[in-house]
């Protein structure tokens, strides 16, 4: 009947013959429940996901969880949804009411400072030879990607900065035209923060290589030959 609780944000009306009527359904007559959704109510609603409900009845983040972890793989022009700490129950129907407060906002994912900046050569070695390409590989944890500038200081007097971070993805290029050992630094930056990574890289001096033939003809040689 009207004016009961509702279950799962549904009223449900149930019919019935009146006491003493003798009269029977007829063959057509098959909706004998009409449910109704009702208003969205506090009951309508469970903590999300790293919330947990305190003794005023609020959801409020738990000591494990921080909210701000739901944009970290957000970049600068993208959407996410962010939870209010509150979600409806599975399967309830109930509508209006505190839906809207309680229901997730799409907001726009906010910047982000670099953060775990890494250097290494395309092949993990650090000892290289001069004369021939080294290509280094620029990898970052966190930040806006397209937002961020980029220098690498090949220690060598020579240093490269691009832009924004995807041109340097598939690796940077650089050809030692001397030997020693170098300090290759990539910096990061963006209007939010920067951080810095640092690489020693040993270059030696070019490997020249005897032909097979030479080779085999000085090991036979002795020293009275001469």
């Amino acid at each position: 009947m009207k004016g009961e609780p509702c279950v799962m944000g549904e009223r449900k009306i149930y019919k019935k013959r009146k006491p003493g009527a003798q009269c029977s359904l007829g063959r057509d007559y098959s909706q004998t429940v009409v449910s109704e959704p009702c208003v969205c109510g506090q009951g309508d609603f469970e903590c999300d996901y790293g919330y947990e409900r305190h003794s005023n009845n609020q959801c409020i983040p738990a000591f494990w969880f921080s909210p701000s972890s739901l944009s970290k793989d957000c970049n600068v022009g993208q959407n996410y949804w962010n939870s209010t700490g509150y979600r409806r129950i599975v399967s309830n129907n109930c509508t209006d009411g505190l839906r809207e407060k309680y229901m997730a906002k799409m907001e726009k994912c906010p910047g982000k400072a670099p953060r775990g900046l890494h250097i290494l050569t395309s092949d993990g070695k650090l000892v290289m030879e001069q004369g021939h390409n080294t290509t280094f590989i620029i990898l970052m944890e966190e930040g806006d990607l397209q937002r961020t500038n980029i220098q690498l200081d090949f220690g060598d007097g020579i240093a490269v900065s691009y832009a924004n971070f995807s041109p340097v993805e598939d690796g940077i290029r650089h050809v030692y035209k001397s030997a020693g050992i170098f300090q290759v630094t990539a910096f990061a930056e963006n209007s939010l923060g920067s951080d810095t990574a640092v690489l020693f890289l040993h270059v030696v001096c070019e490997y020249f290589h005897l032909p097979h033939s030479l080779g085999q003809n000085l090991t036979s040689l002795s020293p009275y030959s001469f």
